[in-house]
C-alpha cells in the first residue's frame, strides 16, 4: 500500500473501509488548481477507469473524503466534481476529480 492512493468517502464513518478507493501511484497524476484545490488526474485500463469512476460518479458536491498518499497520514477535502471519461489510446481512458481542501475555521 506504501505506492498507492487510498481514498475514503465520509469522515468519521463507523463502515470507512467500505467506502474505500485504493489506485496505484502509476495511474495518478497531481495539479494544484488553486490555493485550495486539487485536481487528480487518472489515466489506467479501461476497467480501473469503471471502478474510478463509479466510486466517485454518485457523490453529492462537497460530500467529505480523506486522501491519504503512500501511508503518509489522512487529509481531508471536499468532493467537487468530476470530468467526463476521455478515450486516450486503446484500452486507456482518462478522467480528473477536483478536491478542496477542508479547512477549519476558528
Amino acid at each position: 500500500m506504501a505506492d498507492n492512493f487510498v481514498f475514503r468517502r465520509g469522515t468519521g464513518s463507523k463502515q470507512k473501509d467500505k467506502n474505500l478507493l485504493e489506485i496505484s501511484e502509476e495511474f495518478i497524476a497531481l495539479q494544484n488548481q488553486r490555493e485550495d484545490a486539487l485536481v487528480i488526474s487518472f489515466m489506467a485500463p479501461v476497467d480501473d477507469i469503471t471502478n474510478i469512476h463509479d466510486y466517485f460518479d454518485n457523490m453529492e458536491e462537497l460530500e467529505p473524503v480523506t486522501l491519504e498518499i503512500a501511508e503518509a497520514g489522512e487529509v481531508e477535502y471536499y468532493f467537487r466534481g468530476i470530468s467526463p471519461v476521455e478515450d486516450i489510446e486503446d484500452g486507456v481512458q482518462k478522467l480528473s476529480i477536483t478536491l478542496q481542501l477542508r479547512r477549519e475555521f476558528l
